[in-house]
C-alpha cells in the first residue's frame, strides 16, 4: 500500500461539495477510471444505483446535480456514498492535489444521448495501510455494485 499525502473519512457536506467543485462541473474527470453505459435513462440509472447501494449498506451521503456540455444542456448527477463504517473516504495524493472522493459515482447523459456511468477504480494498493475491512470491502465492491444496478 502507498502512503498518500492525506487520507481521511468525512461526513461533512461542505467538504464533499468543495471536493466536487461546488455546483459547477468539476475538473477531476481524469480520476474517473471506470465507465459503463446504462440502458436506462439518467434518472432511472441513478435510482437503480442508489437502491442497490442501500441494499449493500451504503446510503447516499449527497447527490449533486450539475450541467455539462457546450450549452450546459446535458444532465449530470454525482452521487457520493457513505461507507458501511460511516463517512466517505477522501484521498489527496499530494499537497497540491484536490481531494478525491473514492465512493463517488457520476451518471450523465453522453454527447450521443447514451447514459454514461463513471467511477474511480481505486486500486487498493494506492490506499494507506490500516484501513478497516469494511471500508476496503466497500471500495472493492463498488464496481460490482454498479454492475448489479445496471443489470
Amino acid at each position: 500500500m502507498k502512503s498518500p499525502f492525506r487520507f481521511w473519512m468525512t461526513g461533512g457536506i461542505a467538504m464533499i461539495v468543495a471536493a466536487l467543485g461546488g455546483s459547477r462541473a468539476f475538473g477531476a474527470e481524469e480520476r474517473l477510471t471506470r465507465a459503463s453505459v446504462s440502458r436506462f435513462g439518467v434518472t432511472e440509472t441513478v435510482q437503480r444505483i442508489e437502491a442497490c447501494a442501500e441494499r449493500h449498506g451504503m446510503p447516499v451521503l449527497v447527490r449533486l446535480q450539475q450541467s455539462v456540455g457546450e450549452d450546459n444542456d446535458r444532465q449530470r448527477l454525482v452521487i457520493v456514498f457513505e461507507s458501511t463504517q460511516g463517512g466517505t473516504p477522501v484521498l489527496m495524493t499530494s499537497s497540491d492535489a484536490s481531494p478525491d472522493l473514492l465512493l463517488r459515482v457520476v451518471v450523465q447523459r453522453g454527447a450521443n444521448g447514451s447514459t454514461e456511468v463513471m467511477w474511480r477504480g481505486a486500486a487498493l494498493d494506492e490506499l494507506p495501510e490500516g484501513l478497516s475491512p469494511e471500508l476496503l470491502h466497500d471500495l472493492a465492491d463498488l464496481p460490482a455494485l454498479v454492475a448489479e444496478a445496471l443489470s
